[in-house]
């Protein structure tokens, strides 16, 4: 792990779940190098487990994609104000902005002000579109820290102070082994509200047309357990109209995946974990009729999965579309050279 020696209180701000589990080891590191070292913190779950003093729960700050963030700015705005005076209340010495740039970087602007040592931890993704931000960064952010190689390259050829960390997820997951071999496939349609409602369709579909071809197939919809994703009971309404043969988890969600025969992703971070477990994958992505338009206008790079990003070649087939049918088609035929 990265060592981080402070002197003085934290304040870490994270948006999503992928960035509070990223973070919880963060702080792990943090309390050991710092024995008596106060951390705030704007998080969930993971990062309490690891004894951050939690502030105020991630879920409100949760979109994704050009078209959500536009429609929640006003409530964004409302969400940076109340964590800006739970900064100036606690008064941290060093303040860590966790992904979500979208929020993050103003904040990294708040607490330079307020003379805070500003550290960046799964930055921005500049090398994939909104390059400009680099002089944000530049000017608000002391210190970048990055799990990822070719991320780590980028922001160093760019002039921006970054240090590599290596990614905790890939330690934390070796120690899982199969243990159930029943013949399954996993669903992961990612954490936040507005991805779940565009990715679940397909996901159901998917679950029909594979459950009336393969009945000895189990299916598993694996969910994060504290997202604020719709309700599990509203998502198992849905399911139990169209496919009821799938099944809604959210308990050992490591275990789960490293059960299955096939995961169907539509998150970077869970391909990531995937991948680390050695887990067959396909990943989908189905951002709305907006923001495809706007990817293929501004996305500099031809990669959508992390995963592929991560290695550098194409290990997970990935399939980017707003077309139903089409990413349908797609998997249905990846499928059967995986499980038939």
């Amino acid at each position: 792990m990265l060592s981080l020696k402070f002197d003085g209180p934290v304040f870490i701000s994270v948006g999503e779940p992928s960035g509070d589990l990223y973070a919880s080891y963060l702080v792990r590191d943090i309390r050991a190098e710092n024995s008596g070292s106060k951390v705030f913190a704007i998080g969930g779950k993971n990062m309490a487990a690891s004894g951050a003093d939690i502030l105020m729960d991630y879920s409100k700050m949760m979109t994704l994609g050009f078209s959500s963030g536009i429609l929640s700015f006003m409530r964004n705005y409302s969400v940076y104000k109340m964590i800006a005076r739970l900064i100036y209340m606690t008064r941290p010495r060093t303040f860590i902005g966790v992904a979500y740039p979208g929020l993050n970087l103003l904040l990294c602007k708040y607490a330079k002000h307020l003379g805070c040592r500003v550290y960046y931890f799964l930055p921005p993704q500049i090398w994939a579109w909104g390059t400009f931000r680099k002089y944000f960064i530049k000017q608000w952010v002391d210190i970048v820290i990055s799990v990822f190689p070719f991320e780590y390259e980028f922001y160093r050829k760019i002039g921006i102070n970054t240090v590599a960390m290596e990614n905790p997820l890939f330690c934390a997951l070796e120690k899982y082994k199969r243990r159930n071999f029943t013949k399954r496939i996993g669903f992961m349609p990612g954490s936040r509200k507005s991805e779940i409602k565009r990715n679940l369709p397909v996901i159901i579909e998917l679950a029909k047309r594979i459950s009336q071809k393969n009945n000895d197939i189990e299916l598993l919809l694996i969910l994060y357990p504290d997202s604020s994703s719709l309700s599990r009971d509203t998502i198992a309404s849905r399911i139990s109209k169209s496919a009821p043969g799938l099944m809604i988890t959210t308990r050992n969600r490591y275990q789960v995946m490293k059960d299955c025969d096939l995961l169907i992703i539509c998150s970077g971070t869970a391909s990531l974990e995937a991948a680390a477990m050695k887990i067959p994958q396909v990943f989908f992505n189905r951002p709305a009729f907006f923001d495809y338009y706007l990817l293929r206008r501004f996305l500099k790079i031809n990669e959508y999965n992390l995963t592929n990003l991560y290695y550098k070649k194409n290990v997970v087939p990935s399939i980017v579309s707003f077309r139903r049918k089409i990413i349908l088609h797609d998997i249905i035929e990846l499928k059967n050279g995986y499980v038939s």
